[in-house]
Order: structure tokens, then C-alpha cells, then sequence
């Protein structure tokens, strides 16, 4: 009888939780590069960033990051960025909340501008 009612409780315990997990991993939001593609390699001095963001229940804003150095809180779909020098680059993106605490979603591309 103990079993059960142990076996009982653990059940009940597991499945309140799940319905708790499900709406939080629902409000977490994503980032994405979506050009340059990851191993691009591009001419000019003007990199133009496509970006497609979910900002969830918590996000704001993105930080953008480049070679990783602070570059940007960017708040549209696009960004320029502006007199990279010739080279390979690491650009990352990370979700945060309007009080600019970085969140879990993250995306990163490398490129090599020429």
C-alpha cells in the first residue's frame, strides 16, 4: 500500500509540472541569422544582417556580438554592420529582456569578409 500511494504522489507530483515546463519553454522566444549564411564570405565594407526574432513572453531586444566584443541591442529584423576589416568574423545574437538580461535563445554565423 505505501508503494502506491508513493507511486501515486511522485505521478501527481510529475504531472503538475509538466503543463509548468511546456508554457515556459513556450514563452522563451528564438533568434536566428538568416543571411549571411553561417561560412559566407562577402565584399564591401557594409554587412547587412537579416534577423528573425521570436521575443516569447520575456524578450525585448537582441545583443548583437562581433569576434566577441558588444557591437549592438538591435530591435528590428535588420542591422548594418559597419567597417569590419578584412578576415574571418564571428557573429552572435543573444535574446534579452528590456532590462537587458541576456536569456537563453542564442544564434551565431561565421563569415569571412574580404
Amino acid at each position: 500500500m505505501k508503494r502506491f500511494c508513493l507511486i501515486f504522489v511522485l505521478s501527481v507530483l510529475f504531472l503538475s509540472l509538466v503543463p509548468f515546463s511546456f508554457v515556459r519553454a513556450q514563452g522563451a522566444g528564438s533568434v536566428a541569422i538568416t543571411s549571411p549564411a553561417d561560412g559566407a564570405t562577402l565584399h564591401g565594407p557594409i554587412i547587412e544582417l537579416t534577423l528573425t526574432v521570436d521575443k516569447g513572453t520575456r524578450g525585448d531586444n537582441v545583443h548583437l556580438y562581433v569576434d566577441g566584443k558588444f557591437e549592438a541591442i538591435v530591435k528590428s529584423d535588420r542591422y548594418l554592420l559597419k567597417g569590419l576589416p578584412a578576415g574571418e568574423h564571428r557573429i552572435y545574437l543573444k535574446l534579452a529582456t528590456r532590462k537587458h538580461e541576456e536569456l537563453g535563445p542564442t544564434a551565431m554565423v561565421t563569415i569571412t569578409v574580404q
